[in-house]
């Protein structure tokens, strides 16, 4: 347990892209803030195109310019350690009582400055990061594993996203976890009808369409090419996606020449419950035969939750758990057309959307930010001897 000397507890979030924002850093400093902690993100901005300080909602951010791209593959690691070097120096002239480090690509330099100035360190672990990485050779992997192993067992707590991936970590040797998922409270989507008439107006929604949509980011393995085949020769049905990524240029493409598809291309993360309630089915596509699959606790599980819409997902994760335990919508074999259209069909009855709606509101009851902001700020009350921020 650390003890604050200065009001209120400061705590250092370190994160290796340019917080623009980051959803999930965003919302967690945003609590922290709120409980009365003083929250500083030390991050990487790798296209140098952010401001170099900026205050956010109270939080102070401060970016370090070492230019780069994202999927250099292995690479990657040299830019890495310049950004570690120069955040490194920067970090050791502040005075902090709390490390934060979210994923891996920080755990190494949180832990270093950690130690040095005799401070807990927190490991925000959003995902499995060995088996995310692509292009990178087997024996890089291996070493993350190894090397992550060592720290998660000596870090002071480990908050990860959800259940099952939680239980991964326990199993490598983790001992103090705390599940803060990337859930939502149902008043975010609770959306003024005037503006969804505005919108539905603008999109060309009609009375008696079903409104499937995906807002993500469009990797090559969200299933877009499936899902726009399921549709694209059905006018009774209207696709909605939103974001941007290698698959965008299929949605274009397939937005100019069919009437039943829209494409909005990158959308405010501010905007996502108006799109969310317009829909009547969220669509979540993923390659299952990605290891990080068997984790996967999307935020679009958690928007359709707290708007009460149904979901079309494979079994896979938390999303295929959630969506059997709570009867949440339909869970496809695979991403294929005709299954998609099999989905689309069964979901299109009103009263299967309406026990989807009671599913939604009793899982809702557990799964919110409120309850995940909570947890957040009680985790650091036990490793802080802050009153200050106890409140």
């Amino acid at each position: 347990m650390t003890e604050c000397t200065s009001k209120p507890c400061h705590v250092l979030m370190l994160l290796s892209n340019a917080f623009d924002p980051d959803p999930r850093v965003y919302r967690e400093a945003k609590a922290l803030v709120a409980g009365g902690y003083r929250v500083t993100i030390l991050c990487w901005d790798r296209e140098r195109t952010r401001p170099m300080q900026e205050m956010r909602d109270g939080i102070a951010v401060e970016r370090i310019y070492v230019r780069s791209t994202h999927g250099r593959g292995a690479s990657q690691v040299f830019f890495l350690a310049l950004f570690w070097v120069r955040a490194l120096f920067r970090a050791l002239r502040l005075t902090m009582h709390v490390i934060h480090a979210h994923d891996f690509d920080t755990l190494p330099l949180g832990f270093l400055i950690a130690r040095y100035k005799r401070v807990p360190i927190v490991y925000d672990a959003h995902e499995s990061y060995a088996d995310m990485l692509e292009n990178v050779p087997a024996w890089m992997k291996r070493l993350i594993f190894v090397v992550e192993n060592v720290l998660i067992s000596r870090v002071d707590a480990l908050i990860t996203v959800g259940e099952i991936l939680e239980g991964f970590f326990r199993s490598r040797g983790a001992q103090k976890t705390c599940v803060v998922g990337n859930w939502k409270d149902p008043e975010e989507f609770a959306v003024d009808e005037d503006l969804l008439a505005l919108e539905r107006a603008r999109l060309g929604i009609e009375d008696g369409r079903l409104v499937i949509s995906f807002i993500a980011n469009l990797g090559l393995e969200r299933q877009i090419g499936p899902l726009i085949e399921a549709v694209k020769d059905t006018p009774e049905i209207l696709l909605i996606v939103g974001g941007r990524g290698p698959a965008a240029p299929l949605v274009r493409e397939a937005s100019e020449t069919h009437d039943n598809i829209r494409y909005l291309g990158f959308v405010d993360p501010a905007r996502i419950p108006v799109y969310t309630a317009l829909s009547h089915v969220v669509f979540y596509g993923f390659d299952p035969r990605n290891p990080n699959s068997r984790f996967s606790a999307p935020n679009k599980l958690f928007e359709a939750i707290a708007c009460g819409k149904a979901l079309i997902s494979a079994d896979f994760g938390e999303i295929g758990r959630l969506i059997k335990r709570y009867q949440l919508g339909y869970i496809v074999p695979e991403y294929t057309p005709e299954a998609i259209r099999d989905a689309l069909k069964a979901l299109s009855v009103p009263e299967v959307r309406q026990k989807v709606l009671q599913g939604a509101q009793k899982a809702s009851q557990r799964y919110t930010w409120r309850e995940a902001s909570r947890r957040l700020v009680a985790l650091y009350r036990r490793i802080t001897s802050c009153r200050e921020a106890w409140g």
